[in-house]
């Protein structure tokens, strides 16, 4: 039996379907399992040994008619547009499951403030949709596997991994301004961290970074702008603690099991989309009116004055990261 998983996008997406690709694999017999999804998310799964083929689907992709007459059975866990045209390309002898996406409902909780979620996790949705194929949750969490050239590049970069010091991580990016952590808040968390404190994103969140008017604390380095992707997921493997906002960050830290405190903004944790199946603390600024007030996050506060992020209990914060550090 032949089966096609789609997941186009996003990195954190991708990862969060690795539980049903490995329960495809392990409970059924014989089974050729192929992923299509995006060439910037193929990195996360490159050396996943569930997965037989990954077939790359860009933005200019045209050639459906790779799809026609190969499946058995196509497991659709996006169900957007593109999605839905690979099925139809794949011709009415293939059986189909979709999962069922949430959005409605994520637009009324938006909207009027009333949770109307169903509390699953997305991870569970997604097994669902599978359930039809006899397949069960294996109740065990995401899959990320290195490989150790990103483990051996990383030597490099900083003597706390050379001589593998303790170690907390602070993911200072996101897709969406309004779920980044504010850089200023950032450096003052570091500072009352008791350990060495490595950042890591891209090079425009060291430009923010930089740009803001907070000192660096001595325990700091930051790394934003100097790793790739895999190379950042081999420095959180051996972190004692992450903070991390509502990022692919925190669903890497989550797939190599690390604590993870994760700093919630205009999203939230009721959406389903938490660290899965790992030591974790959600915190979310309390008796705001106005929060969720975004679906993925957007690139500014609507009301100005992005409280979301700034009313955090961060004295909580750092006692409970300071206690991880010390066990």
């Amino acid at each position: 039996m032949r089966i096609l998983v789609i997941r186009l996008s996003s990195l954190g997406d991708v990862l969060l379907t690795t539980p049903v690709l490995r329960c495809l694999k392990k409970q059924l017999p014989h089974v050729e399992l192929h992923l299509a999804t995006r060439p910037q998310c193929a990195q996360l799964i490159a050396n996943n040994p569930y997965i037989d083929k990954i077939i790359e689907v860009d933005k200019d992709f045209s050639d459906y008619g790779i799809f026609k007459g190969r499946y058995d059975w196509i497991v659709d866990l996006h169900n957007n547009r593109r999605s839905k045209r690979i099925r139809k390309s794949a011709g009415e002898k293939t059986k189909s499951v979709i999962y069922r996406k949430e959005n409605l409902h994520k637009f009324i909780y938006i909207w009027t403030k009333i949770n109307v979620m169903s509390g699953m996790h997305v991870v569970d949705r997604y097994m669902h949709a599978v359930s039809t194929l006899g397949v069960k949750a294996d109740n065990e969490g995401l899959d990320l596997f290195l490989d150790n050239v990103d483990r051996t590049n990383i030597k490099g970069l900083c003597d706390t991994i050379a001589k593998e010091e303790q170690y907390v991580v602070f993911a200072c990016g996101a897709q969406h301004s309004t779920k980044r952590i504010p850089p200023e808040k950032l450096l003052q968390l570091a500072e009352m961290i008791d350990s060495k404190v490595l950042l890591l994103g891209d090079k425009n969140d060291r430009n923010r970074i930089d740009q803001c008017s907070a000192v660096k604390p001595d325990n700091v380095l930051n790394l934003c702008g100097e790793t790739t992707l895999m190379q950042s997921a081999a420095i959180v493997e051996k972190a004692s603690a992450v903070v991390t906002p509502d990022s692919v960050m925190m669903h890497i830290s989550a797939a190599l099991r690390r604590p993870v405190f994760a700093i919630w903004g205009a999203t939230a944790p009721s959406f389903g989309f938490t660290a899965f199946r790992t030591d974790r603390r959600d915190f979310v600024a309390e008796r705001l009116w106005c929060h969720p007030c975004s679906r993925m996050g957007s690139e500014r506060c609507p009301l100005g004055h992005f409280k979301c992020m700034e009313n955090h209990d961060w004295a909580m914060l750092v006692k409970m990261i300071n206690s991880k550090i010390k066990k």
